[in-house]
């Protein structure tokens, strides 16, 4: 009996030290998170960079300070990152709060300062958050340079009495210090994907494609947006999705001309066009992908002309990704864009379809749905990951459309990432027709297609 009551101990013991909370279970992103370090290090080779996570707000779902965790792979609220650069080699501590077993019953458990969790997390040294101002105080000269995540907005410059936690401290620690923001820093390393970043991106781009398919068969006469939404975020989450990536849209008839609506509260009608811009996040990382379909399930001649002058946009500015293309409105991915839909199709006054177009080309995509860029007019490199996303918005028609997929730039060009969904007007159409045969049979017990097959179906355009 002993040897059979000593395996199991040991696997116990194994599962308790796996399950660990707030331990990564990925071993890959404890080493992604120690090259950014070091990456980040070389290019900030002067003073010190004090990097603050959110704090936890019981009411509130908790995302992580994601410049914070691209460098630490740690979500837990409060704590603190520490990087000196040296010439024997960088010195990195992390600071948590010290466990308290009353709290943990209602926020549940954390990580403990110490080196056990020094050695999951792949840091040097993980103490408490007692000792960061005494550590401050000896690691940091009085008058040096302290690069941290500053929050954005007004209060960059974290000398206001209004800044909010954790600037305030920082200024009341080191009072003498010159305060940077190492935000542009962070931003030019996370503008280029790893390749295991490009396979989480790819993957949330996957289950967003699924949630498109799934919200067919809500789409109809009589129905409201939010069934569409709801549909949408079931197999986001079903699919193992962490949560939408941004709040989802869902705008019908006049509501597709609004960029960023979000009430999703409209009954739509036979003859709107219905937009939907939605994007899962999985393991932090986000998708964004829009397609515009007919409620009634077919293209109007005009809803069938304006969106293939969007379409047409779109596979003229994709032609221009490449390395050493600019993402800027002078570049030649927007500018192929903006063209494109100027010199074709008029509104009812006659004039050109460029002033609808009101919008960039894209932005880049990463841990943020936005991510964020350290130069808007650094030029496309291998690794990249950016949208591209054309419209047109015409109120006085109750006409939006946009067309939006995630591309990868290659070192030869591009690779949409969402090629799995749809994108010729006829395309849209057929899908469109096959989900709700395939509801209906469901509904009268007859035969199913098989979905699963669906979702994988790969349907493009020229150049894919």
């Amino acid at each position: 009996m002993r040897p059979k009551f000593f395996s199991h101990l040991c696997l116990a013991v194994a599962l308790l030290l796996l399950s660990e909370p707030g331990s990564p279970s990925d071993t890959q992103l404890r080493e992604e998170a120690r090259e950014r370090r070091m990456a980040y290090l070389q290019r900030v080779k002067e003073g010190v960079t004090l990097l603050f996570n959110r704090r936890h707000h019981d009411l509130n779902e908790y995302v992580p300070d994601k410049n914070f965790f691209y460098l630490t792979g740690c979500t837990e609220p409060g704590a603190v990152l520490l990087m000196i650069p040296g010439e024997d080699g960088p010195g990195e501590t992390l600071f948590l709060a010290r466990r308290d077993p009353k709290q943990e019953r209602w926020t549940g458990a954390r990580m403990a300062p110490g080196p056990e969790t020094a050695r999951r997390l792949g840091l040097q040294e993980v103490l408490s958050l007692d000792e960061l101002p005494d550590a401050l105080a000896r690691r940091v000269p009085p008058e040096g340079k302290v690069y941290a995540n500053l929050p954005r907005g007004p209060h960059r410059q974290a000398t206001d009495k209004c800044c909010p936690e954790p600037w305030v401290r920082l200024r009341r620690w080191l009072p003498d210090a010159e305060i940077l923001d190492s935000g542009p820093e962070v931003a030019f390393l996370r503008m280029k994907k790893s390749q295991w970043e490009i396979e989480k991106i790819r993957r949330a781009v996957e289950i967003t494609i699924a949630g498109h398919r799934h919200a067919l068969p809500a789409i109809g006469p009589g129905r409201s947006e939010y069934e569409v939404e709801a549909a949408i975020e079931y197999q986001f989450r079903s699919r193992g999705a962490t949560r939408p990536a941004f709040p989802s849209i869902v705008g019908s008839g006049p509501n597709s001309t609004v960029l960023h609506y979000a009430e999703n509260n409209r009954r739509m009608s036979s003859g709107d066009l219905v937009v939907i811009d939605v994007g899962a996040e999985f393991d932090g990382y986000s998708a964004d992908l829009t397609r515009t379909y007919p409620v009634s399930g077919r293209f109007t001649r005009r809803q069938k002309e304006i969106y293939n002058v969007v379409l047409a946009a779109q596979k003229a500015a994709l032609e221009q990704v490449r390395p050493g293309a600019t993402f800027d409105r002078d570049g030649s991915i927007y500018q192929a864009a903006f063209q494109t839909i100027d010199s074709r199709g008029r509104d009812r006054q006659g004039r050109r379809l460029g002033r609808y177009f009101i919008h960039g080309t894209g932005h880049h995509l990463g841990l943020e749905v936005h991510d964020p860029v350290s130069d808007r007019s650094r030029p496309l490199e291998p690794g990249m990951v950016i949208t591209i996303e054309p419209g047109i918005y015409i109120p006085e028609e109750n006409l939006g459309v946009r067309i939006e997929d995630d591309v990868l730039v290659t070192r030869d060009g591009y690779r949409i990432l969402s090629r799995g969904l749809p994108r010729e007007a006829e395309e849209i159409e057929r899908m469109m027709r096959e989900s709700r045969a395939t509801a209906g049979s469901r509904n009268t017990g007859g035969p199913a297609r098989d979905q699963a097959a669906m979702e994988t179906q790969e349907v493009g355009g020229p150049g894919l």
